[in-house]
């Protein structure tokens, strides 16, 4: 006896939707083998490509603080050509996902905002738009830190990062690291009062504060780390620096460029900052 089942139709007019049942054999199983499975595998692309775009965007727009990414640094996040990444992220856009803060710009947020699992500094208009400033003088992406003095150990943490036309990159120690790790950490640590007993790690404090800034390996591999002191009278606020590829460094004029630059944008923050740079406790 040959089986039946109910095939589902739905008809619409301008009367409404209808629902019409039909008694219909029953198709054969489909041969996945035979056929490949096609159908189950593009599928599983499309669910893939769409997960890495979200996940390469919260990653972004976290590393940023929370400002738009471009379809450049989506695609080469997910491994995608942009075409491709250009009609995932529309769909996104459309069913909710994302958004574009200026329609037709490229650049893409988050409509959900992704979880903060620190206390988050923000730095003032002024101080942003002076941080651009140095970005846009030394043309390499500059960088605002904060001491984090009640973990254990003491942590500097990144409170606004300007990429400019550098693409996004990502490393956890960028966003938190213990203030003797870097460059950063290290400038902060040398204008504060307490230094450590190892005579060798005060020698090198001593010599960064004599010096006013510091220099070294940046976490993000193949980029230097340069750094100065951003102080509130005598109380050590923060640390700008800039992160330029490590061979540029190699060019001593670029280098003092840079240096100075930096001692620049640290002097200039010090004088006109109006409160601490310090997330609360």
């Amino acid at each position: 006896m040959e089986l039946a089942v109910l095939s589902l139709h739905v008809q619409t007019n301008v009367r409404g939707i209808h629902v019409v049942l039909n008694s219909a054999p029953a198709p054969e199983e489909p041969n996945l083998a035979a056929r490949g499975d096609k159908p189950a595998r593009a599928a599983g692309r499309a669910v893939k490509r769409t997960v890495d775009l979200l996940r390469g965007l919260e990653r972004l727009q976290h590393a940023s603080n929370g400002r738009a990414v471009t379809l450049r640094a989506l695609a080469q996040a997910a491994g995608l050509p942009r075409g491709t990444a250009c009609r995932y992220l529309q769909d996104l856009v459309e069913t909710g996902a994302m958004r574009q803060p200026v329609p037709g710009k490229g650049t893409y947020v988050l409509n959900w905002r992704a979880p903060k699992t620190r206390a988050q500094a923000h730095p003032s208009p002024w101080m942003v738009s002076r941080l651009t400033r140095l970005q846009g003088q030394t043309g390499q992406i500059a960088l605002l830190f904060t001491p984090y003095t009640l973990s254990t150990p003491p942590k500097r943490l990144c409170s606004e990062i300007v990429w400019g036309t550098h693409d996004p990159v990502w490393h956890d120690a960028l966003d938190s690291a213990p203030l003797d790790a870097d460059a950063a950490g290290l400038v902060m640590c040398a204008a504060m009062d307490c230094w450590p007993r190892d005579r060798e790690k005060a020698k090198q404090l001593h010599q960064i504060r004599e010096n006013g800034y510091a220099i070294g390996p940046a976490p993000v591999d193949t980029h230097s780390l340069i750094a100065a002191p951003v102080m509130h009278g005598r109380t050590v606020d923060g640390a700008v620096a800039v992160m330029p590829v490590r061979h540029l460094m190699q060019s001593s004029r670029r280098r003092a460029d840079c240096i100075q630059a930096v001692l620049e944008a640290a002097g200039a923050m010090s004088g006109h900052l109006r409160g601490p740079l310090r997330p609360a406790a």
